[in-house]
């Protein structure tokens, strides 16, 4: 049987990395990288056409000489 301290110590210490947590952690870092940048690449979408739609207004308010 254990004593106290020795399974204090064992609940306060990590546990060991498998290479299955190790492959796990990789797969939710990936998924996290794939997600910031389909946020970016839309946001990059949206900023471009708002630009382009700033160009139109600017060119139908111009005055013409």
């Amino acid at each position: 049987m254990m004593s106290d301290g020795q399974r204090n110590k064992l609940v306060s210490e990590p546990p060991l990395a498998t290479p299955g947590d190790e492959h796990a952690r990789l797969v939710e870092a990936d998924q996290r990288f794939r997600a910031a940048l389909a946020q970016a690449i839309a946001k990059g979408g949206e900023r471009v056409e708002a630009v382009q739609a700033t160009v139109d207004v600017q060119r139908r308010t111009k005055p013409s000489r």
